[in-house]
């Protein structure tokens, strides 16, 4: 079976002329692949209605699986501020292929599990205090988060909420080979190594390091796959292979603003 791997498609924000140009780009990808399913890491859109239509559409026009995650900006309230974050949440979890609702099983050999997940500052560094990062602002710098994701709990327990809820869901998996889906990061390898004292601040919001200690605890997690850093990268970790390959915005594409060619170069394929 070959699975192809892509997170954060953010196709409101990349649309041309006010034109979605990496759903049909995609759509064209996944075709001439010759894909059997599909995993899309969050950050589908920044307002769940497109985040719905956009994975209707995939299913649509290849005939295969997507499977997804929310990522934060899925779950965002900007768009309906009638709405918390934990409505939307429920709302996303209906669809029957986002893992967040319910585990996927691909044959007697593999399953897919995952949820958007949250993050606990444990990736920032230790100068900054609980209350610094609490703020979620840089100097001039405010991490969205801050105003469009809309919990009832305060940032650190909302993160222990996705990983008591993966955890639960690994207990209950008795299949030899996991593929693991988070929005956010597991682990510190695909925080920004950049040294200046911004992303020292801003590593703090992309994720926890408790995510690939409970992965490595499960000897059956195989793969781990997440987004929200925009990077492309994949390491592999005592028997588990972590991947993080984003789309990230067009501004952050190489050398094109073209989706028909990036997105060849963002997408991971493996192969089960």
């Amino acid at each position: 079976m070959k699975i192809g791997i892509l997170s954060d498609i953010h196709v409101d924000i990349n649309h041309q002329s006010g034109k979605d140009v990496v759903t049909p780009a995609l759509c064209t990808y996944i075709n001439n692949s010759s894909l059997n399913l599909f995993i899309i890491a969050g950050d589908v859109a920044s307002d769940y209605v497109l985040t719905l239509k956009t994975i209707e559409t995939l299913e649509n026009e290849t005939g295969i699986p997507i499977l997804f995650v929310p990522g934060n900006h899925d779950i965002w309230t900007e768009n309906h501020p009638d709405l918390t974050s934990w409505e939307i949440y429920k709302k996303l979890n209906k669809h029957p292929h986002n893992l967040a609702g319910s585990p996927y099983t691909i044959n007697d050999d593999w399953i897919v599990i995952g949820d958007l997940g949250w993050y606990d500052y444990k990736f920032g560094t230790s100068t900054y205090s609980l209350e610094d990062f609490n703020r979620m602002r840089f100097e001039d710098r405010l991490w969205q988060d801050s105003i469009m994701a809309k919990w009832d709990r305060p940032t650190i327990e909302m993160n222990d909420f996705f990983l008591r809820k993966l955890e639960k869901q690994l207990s209950r998996i008795n299949t030899g080979n996991i593929i693991a889906v988070t929005h956010v990061l597991p682990v510190a390898d695909f925080t920004v190594q950049n040294p200046s004292p911004m992303w020292k601040y801003l590593n703090a919001f992309l994720g926890s390091p408790d995510y690939g200690t409970l992965f490595e605890k499960h000897p059956g997690v195989r793969y781990s796959i997440a987004g929200h850093v925009h990077y492309r990268k994949t390491v592999k970790k005592n028997g588990t292979v972590y991947i993080c390959n984003c789309l990230g915005y067009s501004t952050e594409w190489r050398d094109t603003n073209d989706p028909f060619t990036e997105i060849p170069r963002a997408v991971k394929t493996i192969e089960i």
